[in-house]
């Protein structure tokens, strides 16, 4: 049964590549004087908790292909966690405002801990750990993920937001 979203979403994400393919022949309604490029902050993303990302496309066009990176994590009182993702995105659009998002990607993820007064001596391994809802297994670890959502660009410039899973 779980792997029914994993054929569902390699399926979504065949059918962007090759209709990507077919849209790189016809030219876009929405090109741009240069790539489209953001900076903006995710809670609760790719990267964990929160994360300040950059993003550009590889075409002077408002959708199409882009790539991303960031950097993130959180500190507790016992634990921190720091977070780089990276990822491929692809944007959708009829009118060059309303956004459907699609993307991979992978989050490099290193959790440190200071749980020493539980382990007399520092011998005891605390892993598998919880973070967020993510089972840690180990004090540096790379994670994949998949988006799908919405975004909404202004065309000249504004406040971009969005939502995804």
């Amino acid at each position: 049964m779980k792997s029914l979203p994993v054929i569902l979403c390699t399926l979504g994400l065949q059918w962007l590549f090759v209709t990507s393919l077919n849209a790189q022949e016809a030219a876009s309604r929405f090109t741009e004087k240069a790539p489209r490029q953001n900076i903006y902050v995710e809670l609760g993303g790719n990267g964990v908790a929160f994360n300040v990302l950059y993003e550009t496309r590889l075409n002077k066009r408002a959708d199409g292909i882009g790539l991303k990176a960031g950097i993130g994590g959180f500190s507790g009182s016992y634990e921190k966690v720091f977070t780089i993702p990276v990822g491929v995105n692809w944007l959708l659009t009829k009118d060059n405002k309303h956004f459907f998002e699609a993307g991979v990607g992978a989050t490099f993820l290193h959790y440190a801990d200071t749980y020493d007064i539980w382990c007399p001596g520092g011998n005891c391994n605390p892993y598998p750990i919880d973070v967020v809802g993510l089972s840690i297994e180990q004090k540096n670890s790379v994670y994949g993920h998949l988006t799908l959502g919405y975004r909404r660009q202004p065309k000249n410039g504004g406040i971009t937001w969005g939502a995804a899973l």
